[in-house]
């Protein structure tokens, strides 16, 4: 998925670069003391966390300290510090490092917020729009397996037809194959942990589908093992909602037109259209 490329990218990128921070400055280690380095690597701590999150925060804090001390404190090239002064400058960088991981501006939690909107925002238009239901509920799916902490994603009507899905069984994280038997998704249902930070059932779970007072339909989820907080699961709830709407909205319009009688054909002469129905035939 794009959000797991982006996070190992930066979870090498940071010590990566760390390290070469600290092969850099090393002609300038004569004529200052080690703790006048110790800003860069701060910065590329504060860069890494608000780019990759705190694991690339803590990650790159740990490195930085680490290249300060090797190639730039005395003895240089080992892991050992002789100067007080270089020592205090080491332990700073650490614990400023550590606190910037913590208080790391949470970046991918705000692009997932807006993306799980937009995709809200995207149910709700293919409820007004017109043209095949299928096709808008694939577009959402597809679009929420990569917004949400997903590994399949599968929408059916009220009588099992299927209508979109996303994922397969063989993308779940648990060693167990998830089933698509419906007692045992319900069941997983009513199993669901919902404290924060608790991953979404890798078992699969199944959410019915209501839209004034009437279910509609079925959604089934199956969890990809990473953490889904309050936040995803308010928007997944919410989606789902959506999701209702959709389905409700393009049966109500279908049974509408089922019951449109067809149109009269009709013809005209000298300007003045006339219905050819049986009745004015018969008149």
């Amino acid at each position: 998925m794009p959000e797991d490329a982006d996070r190992l990218f930066y979870l090498g990128f940071g010590p990566i670069t760390a390290i070469l921070i600290g092969v850099g400055l090393m002609p300038l280690r004569g004529l200052t003391v080690a703790s006048n380095f110790t800003f860069a690597f701060v910065a590329l701590t504060i860069v890494a966390g608000e780019l990759g999150g705190r694991g690339a925060a803590l990650a790159t804090a740990l490195s930085s300290a680490l290249s300060l001390d090797f190639f730039l404190t005395r003895p240089y090239l080992h892991l050992a510090i002789h100067d007080k002064d270089d020592l205090i400058a080491f332990l700073g960088l650490a614990l400023c490092g550590l606190l910037a991981a913590a208080l790391g501006s949470p970046r991918r939690e705000r692009l997932l917020a807006e993306r799980r909107l937009g995709l809200l925002q995207a149910a709700l238009f293919e409820g007004a729009s017109a043209g095949p239901v299928d096709s808008g509920l694939q577009r959402i799916v597809d679009a929420a397996r990569g917004a949400f902490p997903l590994a399949a994603i599968v929408v059916r009507d009220a009588g099992g037809r299927l209508l979109a899905r996303a994922g397969s069984a063989g993308d779940a994280a648990s060693a167990a194959a998830p089933t698509e038997n419906p007692a045992a998704l319900a069941a997983t249902a009513e199993r669901w942990d919902w404290r924060e930070g608790a991953p979404l059932p890798a078992t699969g779970v199944r959410l019915p589908l209501v839209a004034a007072a009437r279910q509609v339909g079925w959604v089934d989820l199956w969890g990809d093992g990473r953490p889904a907080g309050n936040g995803a699961r308010r928007a997944l709830a919410a989606l789902v909602g959506a999701v209702s709407m959709v389905i409700d909205a393009r049966g109500r319009a279908a049974m509408a037109a089922a019951r449109m009688p067809p149109a009269s054909p009709s013809w005209s002469v000298g300007g003045v259209r006339r219905a050819s129905n049986d009745h004015e035939r018969d008149r």
